[in-house]
């Protein structure tokens, strides 16, 4: 017995330090310049680039802004998060056009996905990613109408 239980230590301690690492400890945890207050407060990574290249970029929040009709507020609140997630991407080493997935989280669905399209094709070019918009009754920020968060993939590396 105790042949088998040192036997199973040294096996232990023959494993690299690496491969008891999950995928977390062996991807890239991006946060841009002025994020760091958030990723400690909050506990939560703005991005994650992993071994593979894929960035997943943690939801980023669309308010009003400005002034005229909801429409107008709403349309320059989504362009914001979308240019924030921009360079969010850039921390990363790319950009929204890197971007195959996005999934929105709308607290009015029904009035916000138009103009949300609308601004998205201004911004992004074709072609389109993926796209999930879910209605949800409230976000983590009292001031919020839509959360964004995005998948990008980085173009393989010849090697």
């Amino acid at each position: 017995m105790i042949v088998r239980v040192l036997l199973c230590l040294v096996l232990l301690a023959a494993i690299p330090a690496h491969a008891q690492e999950g995928a977390r400890q062996r991807s890239h945890i991006v946060i841009p310049e002025g994020s760091e207050a958030t990723y400690d407060k909050w506990g939560f990574a703005p991005a994650i680039r992993t071994e593979d290249g894929t960035i997943y970029v943690s939801g980023v929040i669309a308010g009003l802004a400005g002034d005229g009709s909801y429409e107008e507020r709403y349309a320059r609140g989504f362009r914001h998060a979308l240019e924030a997630i921009g360079r969010i991407l850039a921390a990363a080493g790319a950009s929204l056009d890197d971007v195959v997935e996005i999934m929105s989280f709308h607290t009015d669905l029904a009035r916000q996905l138009e103009t949300a399209v609308a601004v998205r094709k201004e911004i992004m070019n074709p072609p389109h990613p993926a796209w999930t918009a879910v209605g949800t009754p409230a976000l983590a920020s009292p001031f919020g109408e839509t959360e964004i968060r995005v998948v990008a993939k980085l173009p393989a590396t010849a090697g």
